[in-house]
């Protein structure tokens, strides 16, 4: 199937999408002076900007790519998550599953960046720790609600307290009962709790970080890629490999897949675009009973290619999607 075939299929589906979401906000200047006060320099402010970011980011991404996404996740009772709240509704993202913790703040990353896309600093608001066990007997609830109505659920776990042990089990467990598969891009802290799942995706680091060893290259990516599969005995593992492309590996098969070459402005959120790629993937090859596939690494290359030639954390455009699917190399 051609790019454009796999993107036709993606209209198709719904998407539950339970995890951190966040707001990313920005603060765009220009680098004036050296401040007197100490040896930074003064930016001087221009314009602003929020986003969401985390799940949120990865629903996005589901939309963008023409699915409908459904979101679970936990926010905090303050400005920043109100702002959430009101930014999804306006990109056509039903804010209903959010759910406000008093106890902890939202999610806010915040950065600085001056001159045309040099980030000075960012500044992180968050807590990491567990949600209570009534909050996670209220995701549950949601769950129960709406797997029936979805093709699959995608966990985006960013170690962020949303997604515990029990709540992971608890969706792989209900999805299995539904036929559904489940997907997720756990982080080493957490990606045992994930056995059972049908794709899991690490970033390089994070696969060193899990296998215990100094470092994931293309050499070894595909090996990689084989061990975490048999020891978190998913059915899928992709490793993501930053300007070097995508490891995979799946039931009668595996692939390297080199990156699109894009100048790179910002990669910020590309790994949420590819696990979204990858999900949809996945999702739409349910009812053949096919599974991931070197076609689906590739589209995956091509989405993530579209977001990190680009400032901020964003997704693919209608436009970035039509050039994708009237690209000539088959899958």
């Amino acid at each position: 199937m051609n790019f454009r075939g796999q993107l036709k299929q993606f209209q198709t589906l719904r998407a539950l999408v339970i995890g951190d979401a966040m707001l990313d906000h920005y603060i765009f200047g220009v680098a004036t002076r050296v401040s007197q006060e100490a040896p930074v320099m003064v930016i001087q402010q221009r314009s602003t900007s929020s986003v969401p970011g985390g799940a949120a980011n990865v629903a996005m991404n589901i939309e963008a790519l023409g699915a409908k996404c459904d979101l679970i996740a936990i926010t905090g009772n303050d400005s920043d998550g109100h702002i959430l709240r009101k930014v999804l509704k306006d990109r056509g993202i039903d804010p209903g599953g959010l759910i406000s913790d008093p106890d902890r703040p939202t999610t806010t990353k915040t950065r600085i960046v001056a001159n045309h896309g040099h980030q000075v600093i960012r500044l992180d608001h968050e807590s990491d720790a567990p949600i209570s066990t009534d909050l996670q007997a209220e995701i549950y609830l949601k769950l129960e609600a709406a797997i029936g109505k979805v093709d699959f659920v995608l966990l985006s776990d960013y170690a962020k307290g949303c997604v515990s042990e029990r709540i992971a089990q608890e969706v792989i467990q209900m999805s299995a009962r539904f036929g559904k598969r489940v997907i997720a891009n756990p982080k080493p802290s957490t990606v045992k709790w994930y056995r059972g799942a049908y794709l899991l995706s690490l970033n390089q680091f994070e696969a060193a970080v899990t296998l215990g060893i100094p470092e994931i290259t293309i050499e070894n990516a595909i090996e990689s890629a084989m061990k975490l599969r048999e020891m978190l005995e998913v059915n899928a593992m992709v490793v993501t490999l930053r300007a070097d492309g995508m490891a995979g590996c799946w039931d009668g098969g595996l692939a390297l897949i080199p990156a699109v070459r894009v100048e790179v402005y910002d990669e910020s959120g590309a790994g949420d675009t590819a696990i979204a790629t990858l999900a949809l993937c996945a999702g739409a090859s349910t009812d053949n009973g096919e599974g991931l596939g070197e076609s689906a690494l590739k589209l995956a290359t091509r989405t993530a290619a579209c977001v990190v030639a680009k400032a901020g954390v964003c997704v693919p455009t209608s436009h970035d999607l039509e050039l994708i699917g009237a690209s000539s190399d088959p899958c």
